[in-house]
């Protein structure tokens, strides 16, 4: 350890990193040999080699510990699963590494690893949520460079957009057998709302004067991208609402504005089971095992499409954060096709 000038004069002080074994300097900020030898006294006790050194240098489990503080505050809790997940399989693959040695290989190496045992696009999930955790120790000054930046996400071969037709929605309702579950599939056709949004309506959102019903974040709930959405209400819908409010000649029910709009022995619906009955509903249709709830929502927004309704007026009523994602609902069925070669 020893000091020496250099840059425009300025003492350096040289020592030997503990951690790598290699030699490193730190500037005094100063160009007096006294001043210079009072940085050697304080970084021998500790004041500043701390700050010059990092004598302990971040690690993963202690990113861990700040990020999912951070998130359990700012994100849903659903999100914040997705960072506990992947700082579980970080600390897997690279053990409690310290930040500032984490390369990008190390994260192809999560990525690899992860491929290996999840899907592509669970895969794309995991890089990036880890992506987002870097970047936040980015903006907290705890690394100088992002490893994720670099990583790539894997291509993943396009989905096909399934919808309903109207024969097999016709199927669909002669085989429906709870009255409540009818109803749940209607409003959902009757507005592309998720599962999640459907069954966290309560009588307080919807307003039949002003003919709006509000998908709002609740305590308990939120929208996808946390924007509070207002749908106009059709003539079926409105129908439909009417005889949920009415049901038994109970019109005092819309005096219980914290009362859900679909519930079971007085209690809101549990996700799990409207899935798994709709899907009882689907193979009693013989229908095939790829669809599944969310495609009443896909059909919901392919008719809007079909219908030539404005692509931005699909994009405010499905909720789409981004536009992008209701362009993908453009895609051309066949008897579209058959119209169109017929016009030859």
């Amino acid at each position: 350890m020893f000091l020496a000038k250099g840059f425009k004069g300025y003492y350096y002080l040289y020592y030997n990193d503990e951690l790598t074994g290699k030699r490193r300097k730190v500037s005094t900020k100063s160009k007096l040999k006294n001043e210079a030898n009072e940085f050697l006294r304080l970084f021998k006790t500790n004041e500043i080699k701390s700050k010059a050194q990092n004598n302990k240098p971040y690690c993963l489990t202690d990113l861990q510990t700040e990020v999912l503080k951070y998130v359990n505050y700012n994100l849903r809790q659903s999100t914040v699963g997705l960072y506990e997940r992947c700082f579980k399989i970080l600390i897997t693959v690279l053990e409690n590494k310290p930040l500032k040695f984490i390369t990008i290989h190390d994260i192809e190496k999560f990525k690899n690893y992860r491929l290996n045992q999840v899907s592509i696009s669970t895969t794309n999930i995991d890089i990036r949520t880890c992506k987002a955790i870097f970047n936040l120790a980015l903006k907290w000054k705890w690394i100088t460079n992002s490893p994720a930046k670099e990583v790539s996400l894997l291509k993943v071969a396009q989905k096909e957009i399934l919808s309903f037709s109207n024969n097999e929605l016709e199927i669909i309702f002669s085989n429906g057998k709870t009255h409540n579950i009818k109803r749940i599939i209607e409003f959902a056709l009757f507005t592309g709302c998720r599962l999640n949004e459907i069954l966290n309506v309560q009588f307080k959102d919807i307003n039949l004067i002003e003919g709006i019903i509000t998908i709002n974040n609740k305590p308990d709930f939120k929208t996808k991208n946390g924007r509070v959405r207002k749908l106009p209400i059709s003539q079926k819908l409105n129908n439909l609402l009417q005889s949920i409010l009415n049901n038994e000649g109970n019109i005092f029910n819309l005096y219980n504005p914290e009362q859900y709009l679909f519930t079971k022995n007085g209690l809101k619906y549990n996700k799990d089971y409207v899935t798994k009955s709709f899907k009882k509903i689907l193979r009693k249709s013989k229908l095939p095992e790829k669809f599944h709830f969310h495609c009443l929502r896909h059909t919901f927004i392919t008719n809007l499409i079909k219908k030539n309704v404005n692509i931005n007026y699909v994009k405010e009523l499905a909720g789409h954060a981004d536009i992008s994602t209701t362009m993908n609902y453009i895609h051309i069925v066949t008897d579209d096709l058959r119209a169109a070669v017929n016009l030859i």
